[in-house]
């Protein structure tokens, strides 16, 4: 799998086994996938497959769009840490469930391509 690229910083995304001690959160529970927003890499492990992986890899990169726009800090200074957990969870559930349904409706409407900053998808 090659990286990502989220914020003009390159995001690695490795595949782990469940056991993985990475597959654990910042507030110690284990997870199918984490983001380390320090050495910024995704790990998801090696027993999702798809088409959940695709889910969940969405879900990931959402937590590394979050670091890399300043999110984490602003949820971090407004909240305290459980709500921050909660809200970054929130916004990335939402990202995963409804991010490509919104993409695709504004490619329907405008009839063509969808182009911000540079960057176009839908062709």
């Amino acid at each position: 799998m090659r990286p990502l690229v989220i914020g003009g910083h390159v995001w690695g995304v490795d595949r782990v086994s469940p056991g993985n001690p990475f597959l654990m959160d910042r507030t110690g529970t284990r997870r199918i996938a984490t983001t380390d927003p320090v050495s910024k890499v995704i790990r998801i492990s090696d027993a999702v497959m798809p088409p959940l992986y695709d889910k969940v890899l969405l879900h990931e990169a959402a937590h590394a769009a979050m670091v890399e726009s300043g999110l984490t800090d602003l949820l971090a200074a407004a909240t305290e840490d459980r709500g921050q957990v909660l809200m970054e969870e929130l916004l990335a559930w939402f990202m995963e469930e409804h991010g490509i349904k919104i993409v695709q409706a504004v490619i329907n409407s405008l009839g063509r391509p969808i182009c911000i900053n540079d960057t176009c998808i839908g062709g």
